[in-house]
């Protein structure tokens, strides 16, 4: 009787599952062609289960394609760091903040983007971290000037070893900072221009 129930209630939740993947699905592809990914596809495959499992009646699994001639392949076994960073970052701005407060690390996540694509990278990035902590590695000014907190890190080769030194920047050494990202080692006035205006229109978004 109980038994039979549960595959009631397994067999509703994994057409329920099935429906669900398909808009995820299209609504994180969305975003991945906003984050300049054109070609990378990302899928939801549920498969049914003949035997009750913890889980229910479906075995859910992320897959990603390449392009339209590869394969679907496991997202966690095949991308890139980047791809998996952007994927997650799409995930998220799907589906919204969690009422348990997470720490999200992207690093990569701004790979083969510039531009406009790069603000659009920071600006998903700061929607995220409302409610939640994130931490994003990059080089990329347009996406540095998003964040509320920058820090520094730079290699310091030791003896025997390298250490890594991380400096919190305030506002001037911020700017500083950004206009190097812009323009390399030679800051000139114009990189130095140009890295307040990005943070003064991040501060706008």
């Amino acid at each position: 009787m109980i038994l039979k129930e549960l595959e009631t209630l397994g067999a509703d939740l994994h057409k329920r599952r099935q429906k669900g993947a398909e808009l995820l699905a299209d609504s994180v592809n969305a975003e991945l062609l906003d984050l300049n990914m054109k070609g990378v596809t990302f899928h939801v495959m549920t498969e049914k289960l003949q035997e009750l499992a913890s889980t229910g009646l479906s075995d859910v699994e992320f897959l990603s394609q390449t392009s339209a001639k590869d394969a679907k392949r496991p997202l966690a076994k095949f991308a890139s760091g980047g791809e998996l960073s952007r994927i997650l970052l799409s995930l998220k701005r799907v589906v919204g903040s969690s009422n348990q407060p997470r720490t999200y690390l992207f690093d990569e996540v701004d790979t083969g983007v510039s531009g406009e694509t790069a603000e659009k990278v920071g600006r998903k990035l700061r929607t995220i971290a409302k409610g939640q902590q994130v931490v994003c590695v990059t080089h990329l000014p347009q996406v540095a000037a998003f964040g509320d907190i920058h820090f520094f890190i730079q290699k310091s080769p030791q003896k025997d070893s390298v250490n890594m030194v991380v400096s919190e920047l305030k506002q001037k050494d911020r700017v500083q900072e950004i206009a190097r990202l812009i323009s390399g080692e030679k800051i000139s006035k114009t990189s130095l221009a140009h890295a307040e205006q990005l943070l003064a229109d991040a501060k706008q978004n």
